[in-house]
């Protein structure tokens, strides 16, 4: 017995995929790049601020915080959570997320406007940082509070209307 003629050989069709790939890639990121702003941070520690050429600013001035525009002009709600945190660790290195909500909502915010990550583990150990967004004039100012630096930067609020993803505990 014979077996059957193997069937005809197929023409690879590897090379229209990968020129189309090699077409539309450059576009797909191209498109990506430019469609968000890239935020800025700027960081500073409990006893001393710093301007973002990296020489100190002087005394009783914070470091300039973006907003989404692109300017570097702070807004209210950047500056005032910014000085309502750096007053907190300058007293409280590590503070519980508990006392970051005292002490934003002695700044003036209202709590629905306050997210605050969990200042301990699941285990019961400190975090080593604690997160912070608070929602404010059509932007989010977010931070992150770690062994008494705070560090802030200024992003749009998400579609959910919110500045933390996921679920959150108020």
């Amino acid at each position: 017995m014979t077996s059957p003629a193997p069937a005809p050989l197929r023409r690879p069709r590897g090379r229209r995929h990968m020129a189309l790939a090699a077409l539309v890639l450059p576009v797909v990121i191209g498109m990506a790049a430019c469609s968000t702003p890239v935020p800025t941070v700027s960081s500073s520690s409990a006893g001393s601020a710093g301007s973002t050429d990296g020489t100190p600013a002087p005394v009783g001035q914070s470091t300039p915080v973006a907003s989404p525009s692109g300017s570097a002009a702070p807004s209210a709600v950047s500056s005032a959570v910014a000085a309502a945190l750096q007053a907190l660790v300058a007293s409280t290195p590590q503070p519980s997320r508990e006392q970051v909500r005292q002490s934003l909502s002695l700044a003036g915010f209202a709590p629905a406007a306050v997210e605050v990550s969990a200042s301990r583990t699941p285990t019961g150990l400190a975090a080593d940082a604690v997160e912070v967004g608070v929602l404010g004039e059509g932007e989010c100012v977010m931070a992150q509070i770690r062994s008494g630096t705070v560090e802030s930067s200024v992003l749009p609020v998400l579609p959910n209307g919110r500045c933390f993803v996921g679920s959150i505990q108020r």
